[in-house]
């Protein structure tokens, strides 16, 4: 992974464009909506303090963008963070999530002053629920908020003292899920 640059706004754009990416999220954006969307996230990127960071999911071999990631809602007072990750469609569904997350578990575990890191989806989208509890994720409850058009959503969360890598992805169990 890589912060985003102004190279990936096509990337972004894409995603936040797209029907398919965007079923289990909310309504797509429109071009031109995505585009002052992605010129907000590139200058965000840039204020003190970080308020939301994107970052590029890239392939390790080629370095081609095959997703893009975002930490938000950072509450210094309960220490912790929210991340996202979305695909293009052919990176669906072969093990880029799963390896992301757990760098960025890493990553934010090792740099950021958090003790969880959340995601929030779909509760019917049960591949992210895969992925999630694969990597060492618990489930933390519905969310009170309201049930979206997109159907009721969910929060699984990460907690420091209680994580550790999950010794089953190795370089083989990715490429074999890939």
């Amino acid at each position: 992974m890589r912060p985003i640059e102004a190279a990936d706004a096509a990337l972004y754009e894409h995603l936040y464009t797209d029907a398919e990416t965007m079923r289990f999220i909310g309504a797509p954006l429109s071009p031109e909506r995505a585009a002052r969307s992605f010129r907000s996230a590139l200058a965000g990127m840039q204020r003190q303090p970080i308020e939301r960071v994107f970052l590029v999911v890239c392939e390790k071999t080629t370095n081609t963008a095959v997703g893009l990631c975002s930490l938000q809602d950072f509450d210094a007072e309960a220490r912790s963070v929210q991340a996202g990750f979305m695909f293009v469609a052919p990176a669906r569904s072969r093990g880029y999530a799963k390896e992301a997350i757990t760098e960025l578990i890493q990553q934010v575990f090792a740099r950021l002053p958090v003790d969880e890191l959340w995601v929030e989806f779909a509760v019917d989208h049960v591949a992210v629920q895969r992925v999630m509890h694969s990597v060492g994720f618990a489930h933390r409850g519905n969310l009170a908020r309201q049930e979206s058009e997109h159907g009721q959503r969910n929060a699984w969360s990460v907690r420091r003292r209680f994580w550790s890598p999950p010794s089953a992805l190795t370089a083989s169990t990715v490429r074999n899920e890939r």
